[in-house]
């Protein structure tokens, strides 16, 4: 069996490169020779129905990037991907995250969406920001729709606060530059109970393979990038359910599902299709590379 596995051209890091150097030796480990390409190397390209740099076809393909357009081009090929196209354009904008948790009647923080707007016109019109701070109530966040590690999330405690991030005095008048880097924003309730901690549950198929405890005394996000701690976790049942729930929402073959503390139960804040893995591992001993290869040699051994 073999397989490639793309990463993006443009951005490099030593957590992504680690992640996909796993990733590679659990796939060795099993007997499948697991090759390593940028997206920039294998370009969408509808007149030409070959695959750049391999010989032959890859019996599946494992996206660890979020090139939409390069998982469907594959997929209209007729080349397993891991996750499809659809399930990282569905994490990857938390808007159709939450529309997903929606249709399926999962628990999540009441969230609103900031209504559409051009990029070369922004918010001229900024009365809509007082109705969501009718429904919500301060304190609430603010999130860009696109993001990893907890970062484009804000807290606003007051109509100052809110107003300001959009560069804005509490008038609508413009004092500034916008604090947020895009015009698709989400407005969610603050679950003042999981100020600081989550769990971040880590699915592959049909199972929850691990969990861990996150927690942060300095800030109400519980991000390991932004100094939360982890440690290992037990889910209850009702925790395994949901985040199970919350992956087949998105059509997921893995997700790391995080868990916010509600009042009356946990909620889903969040589903993350290629969740880095490494701080799972250091707090649990469990290789979730080991997970997902074996989830897809299974998944490619029924296609036969």
């Amino acid at each position: 069996m073999r397989g490639v596995l793309i990463t993006n051209g443009f951005f490099w890091s030593t957590k992504f490169d680690e992640l996909a150097d796993m990733l590679v030796r659990s796939a060795n480990e099993r007997g499948v020779e697991l090759s390593k390409m940028e997206n920039t190397g294998c370009l969408v390209d509808t007149g030409l129905m070959t695959f750049p740099g391999f010989r032959g076809w890859p019996d599946f393909v494992i996206l660890w990037d979020k090139d939409v357009m390069l998982a469907e081009f594959f997929e209209h090929q007729g080349i397993p991907v891991f996750n499809s196209s659809k399930a990282i354009a569905l994490c990857d904008d938390k808007r159709k995250t939450h529309l997903a948790l929606m249709a399926n009647g999962l628990p999540m923080p009441r969230t609103i969406f900031a209504p559409m707007t051009y990029d070369n016109i922004g918010f001229t019109d900024h009365v809509f920001l007082n109705r969501v701070s009718d429904r919500l109530g301060f304190p609430f966040i603010v999130k860009e729709a696109f993001g990893s590690f907890g970062e484009q999330v804000h807290l606003v405690k007051n109509k100052t606060q809110l107003y300001e991030l959009f560069g804005l005095n509490t008038k609508g008048k413009k004092t500034g530059e916008s604090k947020l880097s895009c015009n698709q924003i989400i407005f969610q309730e603050f679950i003042k109970s999981s100020k600081g901690k989550d769990v971040r549950l880590q699915v592959v198929g049909a199972d929850v393979v691990g969990a861990m405890l996150r927690t942060s005394e300095k800030d109400f996000r519980a991000n390991a990038s932004i100094g939360g701690e982890c440690r290992a976790y037990e889910p209850s049942d009702d925790e395994v359910w949901l985040a199970k729930q919350a992956a087949h929402a998105v059509g997921a073959d893995f997700a790391g599902v995080d868990l916010l503390f509600g009042d009356e139960g946990m909620l889903v804040c969040e589903v993350n299709s290629n969740a880095h893995f490494k701080n799972l591992l250091q707090a649990t001993g469990i290789n979730t590379a080991d997970e997902i290869i074996n989830h897809i040699i299974r998944c490619c051994y029924r296609r036969v």
